[in-house]
């Protein structure tokens, strides 16, 4: 669709509505959308950045309690797994130890596929996460539209007195200024939409020898999306046209000194006459262009060919160059009685072909053809509103190329672009040139009809946009207008988003919840610990807790000798045991941690006592017995197929 940077021109903040939904149009049709401006549009990105990196933290963590709950399998290497898995906080972690884990049990088919099976998970989460952080904003993010304010769209009404023409021609300058401008930069963009083909034909001999005989056509599609429709996907523009060379149109016998005369169409009505001068001082201008829609355009429909002709005002205009063989340049020795700027030595011809042009138009609204933009409204299952249609078939009824030709006055041809007083270079000068210019800034122009209504008014002319009660007319607003200052992002999009996160919150509280809230750690038939157990027993902060543990003691006991009970989620900051971590010298080992003293075990005798004394006669800072120095390890292994968390006797040092 046509945007301002297309135009060089921003439209106005009043001219478009923020925070508001509509449809923005698509190639492939409508999506819900909603804009922002371009500060708050920088949030909304920060914010689903964010929102998708904590998504894929839930998902990370659904993930580890499916591989807990699903595992079966009771032996310590399994269990070695399971603690990575459970105690990851992020599926790179999980996938560089799943990894080495796969290695480390390459000779072990079951383990090696567990491993594997979970290194895929990890990784496939973790690319997704990295995948969608960086391109997920973008996929929301969806263009710079936003629904234009219908009450700031303003076309004047037409009528056919010579004054009021010249005032409206004024008022739509500027929008044809616009599109002539966006031309230069347009060439990498615009520039591929528009077909251009010329071909050299068999020259034509005149009464000064041959001529160069030239023809181009044109063509270029415009749909209702690029014009920024909500809903007018299914509308497109065909437009066709042609110009070729015409010698014989000059009239060498009416034309003299001070100016030449063409006989339009090779008519002998004075109507159809066009006369320019060529006195010493309109010479020292530079080269312009007029366009003539034939006066019986009607009648020259009969095919649905709009005919028009351009003359170019070239003739004794100076050049620093010889001509190349271009009809609208060649030159000769120049015999100028002035002062020419530059030195320049030759002029253009007299005598220069004029270009008769045709083009034909053709609407289409899905696989429906309209014979033209007024028999739109009579297709079945139109969606653009009347209004709309009755805006393009003001502006869009005649050759745009005739029109913005005319209406950008000395600034149509290209060599007038590149000459300072009235100098031209005609070796670097064409036909071709000329006409693509004028041809790119008609697409551009075409294309941003309903963008160019926010950008003009004269509230001393009726708005045809307007209803009978002063406001807009009914589907003035739509369509969008597309600006830098906008950031447009996918409804649909954001809500997923956002509805993924809360689901996965949701799910995430409830595992949460589930895990703390389980009451039946032990199986009453099997007598075996429960599987809900593993998410409390393989926690790292329960794992820790296993160097201060005793097996042989009640756990009423730990509660009264100050020791880390298994209900209490971190140690009291009074207990007795020494810690520190040893920077062992073992092979491959580094370091590990250590216990190297611990209060002892109550005896027997010592526990009964305890139990016997009421609940409150002792605190949770008394000590039952003065801690000694005892060498214990409660993290020695068990045998591969004993359940989960053995219970064995301390021994040797301990270390994790």
């Amino acid at each position: 669709m046509a945007s301002s940077a297309d135009l060089y021109t921003a439209p106005s903040e009043a001219s478009y509505l923020l925070l508001t939904p509509f449809d923005m149009p698509t190639s492939s049709g409508s999506i819900r959308a909603i804009a922002f401006s371009s500060n708050s549009g920088a949030l909304v990105t920060a914010g689903v950045s964010v929102m998708l990196t904590v998504i894929f933290l839930c998902a990370w963590n659904f993930v580890s309690f499916i591989a807990l709950l699903s595992s079966s399998k009771a032996s310590r290497r399994r269990h070695a797994a399971l603690v990575v898995l459970w105690n990851s906080n992020d599926a790179w972690f999980a996938l560089t130890r799943m990894v080495r884990y796969a290695f480390e049990c390459r000779n072990e088919g079951w383990e090696l596929a567990y491993g594997l099976m979970w290194a895929l998970v990890a990784f496939t989460v973790f690319g997704a996460s990295i995948a969608l952080g960086v391109v997920g904003p973008s996929l929301i993010h969806i263009g710079n539209a936003a629904p234009v304010r219908a009450e700031m769209a303003y076309y004047p009404l037409l009528t056919r007195d010579a004054d009021v023409i010249l005032k409206v021609f004024g008022l739509r300058a500027p929008s044809y200024l616009r599109a002539l401008g966006s031309v230069e930069a347009a060439d990498v963009t615009k520039r591929k939409d528009v077909m251009i083909d010329d071909e050299r034909l068999p020259k034509w001999k005149g009464p000064n020898g041959e001529e160069p005989m030239y023809r181009l056509n044109y063509s270029y599609s415009i749909t209702g999306t690029t014009m920024g429709l909500q809903h007018g996907s299914d509308l497109v523009l065909n437009v066709a046209g042609s110009c070729i060379t015409e010698y014989e149109w000059y009239d060498a016998k009416a034309s003299n000194d001070d100016y030449e005369v063409y006989r339009l169409w090779g008519s002998t009505d004075k109507k159809l006459q066009f006369v320019y001068p060529i006195d010493s001082s309109s010479i020292q201008n530079a080269p312009k262009v007029t366009f003539r829609i034939h006066p019986e355009p009607d009648s020259q429909r009969k095919d649905g060919k709009v005919r028009f002709a351009a003359v170019a005002w070239g003739a004794h205009r100076a050049s620093i160059s010889e001509g190349s063989s271009d009809g609208w340049y060649s030159t000769e020795n120049g015999k100028q009685n002035y002062t020419v700027p530059y030195g320049a030595k030759n002029w253009i011809k007299r005598g220069r072909p004029a270009l008769s042009c045709w083009q034909q138009d053709i609407w289409r609204y899905g696989s429906q053809v309209a014979k033209n933009v007024e028999d739109i409204k009579n297709l079945q299952g139109v969606k653009v509103p009347v209004a709309l249609l009755d805006l393009l078939s003001e502006t869009l009824s005649e050759p745009k190329l005739a029109e913005l030709g005319n209406a950008s006055g000395d600034s149509a041809l290209r060599s007038r672009t590149t000459s300072p007083n009235g100098v031209i270079d005609a070796s670097a000068s064409s036909i071709r040139k000329d006409l693509e210019r004028l041809l790119v800034a008609s697409y551009v122009s075409s294309q941003s009809t309903f963008l160019d209504t926010t950008m003009m008014r004269d509230d001393n002319w009726k708005n045809i946009l307007e209803g009978g009660r002063g406001g807009p007319r009914d589907g003035v607003g739509d369509f969008v207008i597309v600006s830098p200052g906008i950031e447009t992002f996918s409804i649909a999009g954001l809500a997923t988003v956002v509805v993924s996160l809360v689901v996965l919150l949701i799910i995430e509280s409830g595992v949460t919840a589930l895990i703390r809230l389980h009451r039946h750690p032990i199986d009453e038939k099997t007598g075996r610990p429960r599987r809900w157990v593993l998410f409390k027993a393989l926690a790292a902060v329960a794992l820790f807790r296993r160097i201060y543990e005793h097996p042989d003691v009640d756990p009423e006991v730990y509660m009264k000798d100050e020791r880390w009970h298994c209900i209490a989620h971190f140690p009291d900051d009074k207990d007795k045991t020494d810690f520190d971590i040893k920077g062992c010298k073992t092979h491959r080992c580094r370091g590990h941690i250590v216990a190297n003293s611990m209060p002892s075990s109550p005896s027997i005798s010592q526990q009964e006592k305890i139990k016997s004394k009421p609940p409150s006669d002792t605190g949770a800072g008394q000590a039952v017995d003065p801690p000694v120095s005892r060498p214990a390890s409660p993290l020695a292994s068990p045998a591969a197929d004993e359940p989960l968390l053995p219970q064995v006797e301390p021994r040797g040092s301990s270390s994790v």
